[in-house]
């Protein structure tokens, strides 16, 4: 396999990563990535930007150093109904919207806690996919998690970072992957980077992917005409 566009990137306006977008741009483009997404946090996660900061991304251009540059978010799940930390009239500057649980944000709950957290979070229309399902400070119930994915049309993550940073992933990995195989979920390869160098660094996903034979038909982000696709199946979706 081979990834086109990285789908979950940051810049210093995490507040905890290290490369600005221009760093990050020219660290794709000497990669010989054609795409990839800003997915910067949002406002819960400590040190991030204010959400009005997606208000400013009509005013990026569309490409740097021949590269394209994608408006996106990684929105903080809040609390077990799935609510997420990005109002709509924030969401509407964006092209892809990912969600998550993080540590600093929320703390674990039961299994049925974390699973209804997750399922809310994909019911909302704005929302593309889960950040890192593999993260073994929250249990799952996956079954019921790709079940959901495959019903809206939604996307699960395989996130290089999250292997390297999360002690148990792998073994998570194991588990949801077979699922969204058996479903036809389908995924979208990242690397999680917060260093311009990580850009499109996704060598442990796609072992993982590989060892388990997973289709690559299901990987939205293989190509950019994939993406793009995906994208437009997104417009349908919110009707813009």
């Amino acid at each position: 396999m081979n990834i086109e566009v990285d789908t979950h990137t940051h810049t210093v306006l995490s507040g905890h990563a290290h490369s600005t977008l221009l760093e990050n741009a020219a660290a794709a483009a000497k990669k010989g990535l054609k795409g990839f997404v800003m997915t910067d946090h949002g406002p819960n996660l400590p040190g991030a930007c204010p959400e009005f900061n997606l208000g400013t991304y009509p005013y990026l251009p569309s490409h740097i150093d021949g590269v394209r540059i994608f408006p996106g978010v990684e929105s903080n799940i809040i609390d077990f109904h799935g609510s997420i930390d990005v109002r709509e009239k924030y969401l509407k500057f964006t092209d892809y919207v990912i969600a998550g649980l993080h540590e600093v944000v929320i703390k674990t709950g039961t299994k049925a806690q974390n699973t209804q957290a997750v399922l809310g979070a994909l019911s909302n229309p704005y929302v593309d996919i889960i950040a890192h399902p593999d993260n073994p400070s929250y249990e799952l119930d996956y079954e019921t998690v790709v079940k959901e994915a495959a019903k809206l049309g939604k996307l699960l993550e395989v996130n290089n970072h999250s292997f390297i940073h999360r002690k148990g992933g792998l073994a998570n990995a194991a588990v949801y992957l077979p699922l969204c195989r058996q479903y036809g979920v389908r995924m979208a390869v990242s690397s999680d980077a917060h260093f311009a160098f990580n850009i499109g660094k996704n060598n442990l996903a796609l072992s993982v992917l590989e060892d388990l034979e997973f289709p690559p038909e299901l990987v939205i982000n293989m190509t950019m005409q994939r993406f793009e696709g995906y994208l437009e199946e997104r417009k349908k979706r919110l009707n813009l």
